[in-house]
């Protein structure tokens, strides 16, 4: 029963952090649409079924840093569920050339279930989700996940903003 309360408050608090969010959700993997006319990428957001079997089996999370010596690893389950909450139901337009400042990996037993890049400056603040390198899903970052980074980065020295 303590699961199932904690459960729903994960996807209310999920859910309530964007407003900018289409009424439809992409339930499929579908390849990324490319606009033809421009260079903006989309691509749809991770699939809710997703987001619950990691936060149902996931039991590590490992975020490696480009350009620092700094990373950050977890085997908490509620340290683990509540990076989960740091990944909205909005999708970002992709149209600036913004750079990853590191990767997540989420895990299940030992094996990555899925990765995503950290996209973390002033103009961008995403996710882009993939497995064997290929982008399938793209997510903005809650504005809890983005007081969170801060701190990080301000604890770690000055990393990301």
């Amino acid at each position: 029963m303590k699961y199932y309360f904690l459960l729903s408050c994960f996807f209310i608090l999920l859910f309530s952090c964007d407003k900018n969010v289409n009424s439809s959700t992409e339930k499929s993997a579908a390849p990324p649409a490319k606009v033809t006319n421009s260079n903006i990428e989309k691509l749809p957001s991770v699939p809710l079924a997703l987001l619950q079997k990691l936060y149902d089996k996931c039991d590590y999370v490992d975020y490696l840093f480009y350009d620092s010596n700094f990373s950050m690893s977890m085997n908490n389950d509620g340290s683990i569920k509540q990076t989960l909450t740091h990944v909205s139901q909005g999708v970002p337009v992709l149209d600036k050339p913004c750079k990853p400042i590191g990767r997540v990996f989420y895990e299940i037993n030992g094996e990555t279930e899925i990765e995503a890049e950290i996209f973390f400056s002033n103009e961008c603040q995403h996710f882009i989700f993939m497995k064997n390198n290929k982008r399938l899903y793209a997510n903005n970052i809650t504005p809890d996940g983005v007081a969170h980074f801060q701190n990080v980065f301000k604890q770690a020295g000055g990393l990301g903003k």
